[in-house]
């Protein structure tokens, strides 16, 4: 079979469902962004559709349309058809890595996961670094809870890239006197950035990881990565029973102040609203319950930007975007500080490190006078602060 019959292989029928209408073009970042008609849906489609033809060969230039997609799934929400773009792209990009015409920028990261079990090539221990001195030393000591009620599992941008989620979410469940755990050096990245590039190592990686859960024997497996809960919730029973509830922090902290074993007393100032991240509102429906928890904040007034839940804008920092690249992803991430700043937020929320990041980086490609003196805080950031 030829190279660009592989790459249309099992997605036909999709590919042809697309009638070309252009609605997607409405909600999609990348083009938001560069205006470019190739790097939405649609564009994608006719490429392929010229593929599927054989009117346009393979090629590197070929394979950037389905890189530089943040899979953020907002075309198919929009879309009469309900084309499933993401899937489509997804599967794209796996015949491209079988071809060789991956990025370098992602073959690096896979290299990272693969040789270091994180995606920025540090060292394992340093994943502890984080932790409040006293589950530090028992981490180094090798005397953290060998089995336990819910096993947590931070993620690579928590654990590396952000000194005040781990330590945010840590705290509440100390409150609470949840029966915890966590993997600490022996976590390795969850795979996901591996199934994003369409690399064939995410399965054989995944089953690790898999290994190393169900070693707790946990009931159920708290994550404050919407990355990682994605990847736990949907991909990993593809390949079988992970054995645990999985929830996103959003959800179990909601659940705690729910059940009355936390509580919200002490004030934050501001006027806070919600961005949905991709991987926790689209494609997992959980919209509500970080909205619950930030109603209960005492003084904090919360609004809502224009495009929220399933219209919600992107901010560019998933799919591989922020390592395909990066000054694309950052004017993503412009833009929805925009959407925050014309409801006069000064306070950004979200449930996802990745965004979190993005959006800070974005921000600074604002002027200063236009995005004044705008915060970043993830929602675990939020409930630890508001704790007494």
């Amino acid at each position: 079979m030829k190279a660009g019959k592989k790459l249309t292989e099992g997605f036909e029928k999709e590919i042809e469902r697309c009638i070309r209408c252009g609605f997607c073009q409405a909600v999609c970042p990348v083009y938001e962004t560069t205006f470019r008609p190739a790097l939405n849906a649609r564009g994608r489609m006719l490429l392929l559709k010229e593929v599927m033809e054989g009117t346009v060969p393979l090629s590197q230039e070929l394979a950037v349309p389905f890189y530089e997609c943040t899979t953020c799934q907002a075309c198919t929400h929009s879309c009469p058809a309900r084309v499933k773009v993401v899937e489509v792209v997804e599967g794209a990009r796996r015949k491209l890595y079988e071809e060789g015409l991956t990025p370098g920028s992602l073959l690096a990261v896979r290299d990272n996961i693969l040789k270091t079990g994180n995606v920025y090539a540090s060292s394992q221990e340093e994943r502890t670094e984080i932790y409040p001195p006293i589950l530090k030393e028992k981490a180094r000591e090798g005397k953290l809870k060998a089995k336990a009620e819910t096993v947590l599992f931070m993620g690579c941008v928590p654990s590396y890239s952000d000194r005040k989620i781990v330590p945010g979410l840590l705290k509440p469940l100390e409150a609470a006197e949840v029966d915890y755990t966590m993997l600490a050096a022996e976590e390795i990245c969850c795979g996901f950035p591996l199934y994003l590039m369409g690399s064939d190592e995410f399965e054989a990686h995944a089953a690790g990881v898999i290994a190393k859960i169900k070693a707790v024997g946990a009931k159920e497996l708290v994550t404050p990565c919407a990355g990682c809960c994605k990847t736990f919730k949907e991909l990993y029973p593809k390949m079988g029973d992970l054995q645990v509830k999985v929830s996103h922090s959003v959800q179990y902290l909601d659940k705690l102040i729910r059940e009355g074993k936390i509580k919200l007393t002490r004030e934050i100032t501001g006027t806070a609203t919600y961005h949905d991240p991709c991987d926790l509102g689209r494609a997992l429906g959980i919209f509500e319950e970080p909205r619950h928890i930030l109603q209960r904040v005492p003084g904090l007034k919360v609004v809502e930007m224009t495009r929220n839940r399933l219209l919600a804008r992107c901010c560019g920092g998933g799919g591989g975007m922020q390592a395909c690249n990066p000054e694309m992803a950052r004017g993503m991430g412009a833009q929805r500080v925009r959407d925050a700043l014309a409801v006069g937020a000064d306070l950004i929320v979200s449930g996802c490190a990745a965004c979190k990041d993005n959006l800070r980086k974005g921000a600074l490609t604002i002027p200063r006078k236009e995005r004044g003196k705008m915060r970043f805080m993830d929602i675990t950031e939020i409930v630890a602060n508001a704790m007494d």
